[in-house]
């Protein structure tokens, strides 16, 4: 096979024993890689009932077939499993170098079951695979346990919050990239698994190097000239969002009772800039370089953490948020759902919050002695006030105001995994303007464009590449770079029929889980006078439902899955 390895390892760690399978050509076809191949594995070794934080929960890390080569932004890697945070399928796109490993090892995925008595660390080099006794990294942080494991590969491993089962516990690979959100880290505390360190000398077999070299000069020349990222997210990094927001008014501040933040320009990317001198740290075959590292090798907080510990909570103190961000990378938090369930105690409590305060808030949580580190909705709803968790499916909603991007909105209640802003990223037309331009004010033709970009974002996450790509590539550029890669001609509407393939998989997970389309909706505050208008919003829903070819209740109609040969 070319572009893929044709290897999924299985390591059950209740009996320590490690077991092979061959990646299928029809799987392989159908679902790609990455994110794709994570929901076709949980659909066939998972129960959707299944605890989340149980030794029956699986946790799987995939790469793509086009992860470890030249392709820009292609140096990423999927970690898949039901969340324990929003009991929904959960999918997170993580960079660094950590999926290139994967590929240089022989791997496709890797899925891992069961629980060890003692905590332990996978080791994988090439053909070796080893289950390694982890007493000595217990209790240490992310920083630490890369440190004393890094000479045997690229480390992916947990901190405080995962061993505590934090529910938004998450990995840290390579010091600096979040596994994303969700609670992967606290699954893989409650099976007793510190790190999965892996290394290879396999190069990705190319079928038409000629081709991937003509795909891979376009793909450049798209992302050079594209000025959000060759300027903004070249330049900036993500923080670059902040002052954009705050400028369209669609900032949300104070748990979202308010839609602007005063002092925006002190927590701005203009400001981290002149007060932190920085260096970029790009992925593997990164030529952005988004992410941001200060002189002592610390990270700068992403748009984000700057949101998260800043408007979120009402605070502009510079320094606490780059403090609370680097905590956050220490003990293995995402930031987003940390910092927003803090604000929604403070909306509770009638408190402001000062830096020391923030700081403590975030260690507590990552220590586990905090109620706030079950999520917002679990807390909000533990004091008779779950309206006030600002989160969709349990997910709590990042620092693009939905009440001013509606598209966004729609996407946000119709995610399969909750309030995520990358299961379609409308950032990109709505507010950036890119690829296209759409009014943001306006619902009407949404559920179209929601729908395409939902699918998109499935097939970006499954080749698997940056999602940032799809501000400068589209279908058809992608489907030349696999086509090339892998030898098998793609069409864009191969590609958009596969994403669609994944969305209705994830769906079916998630009803048989237990959710419905009551699940499908926002926060009530969402709505308010000045909110989305809901009578319309629930027409854009139910219009949408008709497009995915579900029924008014958002169940697949039998015909549809047939159509994109899902077996029931």
């Amino acid at each position: 096979m070319f572009g893929w390895t044709g290897r999924t390892i299985i390591v059950d760690l209740t009996s320590h024993s490690i077991t092979e399978s061959r990646t299928g050509a029809k799987q392989a076809r159908e679902y790609l890689g990455g994110r794709g191949f994570g929901i076709k594995l949980m659909q066939e070794l998972a129960y959707p009932t299944v605890d989340p934080l149980s030794p029956e929960n699986l946790l799987v890390f995939a790469a793509g077939p086009l992860t470890g080569t030249t392709v820009p932004m292609s140096g990423h890697y999927s970690l898949i499993t039901k969340s324990p945070l929003t009991h929904t399928i959960f999918d997170s796109n993580a960079g660094g170098y950590f999926g290139k490993g994967m590929k240089s090892a022989g791997i496709d995925a890797l899925v891992i079951s069961g629980r060890s008595e003692i905590p332990v660390y996978l080791s994988i080099y090439d053909e070796d695979v080893d289950i390694i006794a982890a007493d000595h990294l217990w209790g240490k942080d992310t920083r630490e346990t890369t440190s004393i494991l890094k000479e045997k590969g690229s480390v992916a491993c947990i901190g405080r919050a995962g061993e505590n089962k934090v529910r938004f516990a998450n990995f840290v690979n390579d010091n600096l990239y979040f596994s994303g959100r969700g609670g992967h880290g606290a699954v893989a505390g409650s099976k007793n698994l510190k790190a999965v360190v892996v290394k290879g000398t396999n190069d990705p077999l190319i079928a038409e190097p000629e081709n991937l070299e003509k795909a891979v000069f376009n793909a450049q020349r798209l992302l050079h000239s594209n000025p959000v990222t060759s300027k903004g997210l070249s330049v900036y990094g993500t923080s670059v969002m902040v002052n954009v927001l705050d400028h369209l008014d669609i900032l949300p501040a104070m748990n979202f009772r308010e839609k602007k933040f005063q002092n925006a320009r002190s927590i701005s990317a203009e400001k981290l800039s002149q007060t932190y001198e920085s260096t970029k740290t790009p992925c593997d075959a990164c030529p952005l370089g988004c992410r941001r590292v200060l002189e002592n090798g610390l990270p700068l907080p992403d748009f984000d953490a700057l949101w998260a510990f800043g408007p979120a909570v009402g605070n502009s103190d510079l320094e606490s948020i780059v403090k609370a961000n680097d905590l956050c990378y220490l003990d293995g938090v995402d930031p987003i759902s940390c910092g927003a369930t803090i604000a929604s105690y403070l909306e509770i409590s009638g408190e402001g919050i000062d830096p020391g305060m923030l700081l403590q808030t975030v260690s507590d949580i990552s220590g586990g002695s905090s109620l706030l580190g079950d999520g917002s909705l679990s807390f909000m709803r533990s004091h008779g006030e779950k309206d006030l968790s600002m989160s969709s499916k349990g997910l709590e909603m990042s620092g693009y105001d939905p009440r001013g991007i509606l598209g966004l909105a729609l996407a946000y209640a119709t995610s399969n995994k909750g309030a995520c802003h990358q299961s379609a990223f409308m950032i990109g037309p709505e507010v950036l303007g890119k690829p296209v331009i759409l009014d943001r004010l306006v619902l009407k033709s949404k559920p179209s464009f929601v729908k395409l970009y939902q699918e998109f974002a499935a097939v970006l996450d499954s080749a698997v590449m940056c999602p940032f790509a799809s501000f400068a590539l589209g279908e058809s550029d992608v489907a030349a770079l696999l086509s090339a890669v892998t030898g098998i001609s793609y069409s864009s509407q191969d590609l958009l029929k596969m994403g669609e393939r994944i969305w209705n998989l994830e769906r079916l997970f998630n009803l048989r889980a237990g959710f419905s389309c009551e699940d499908d909706t926002l926060p009530q505050r969402m709505f308010s006078s000045d909110g989305i208008p809901e009578a319309e919003f629930k027409k854009a829903i139910a219009d949408y439902y008709q497009l995915r070819g579900w029924d008014e209740f958002g169940v697949p109609h039998v015909d549809k899955l047939k159509q994109l040969g899902i077996i029931l």
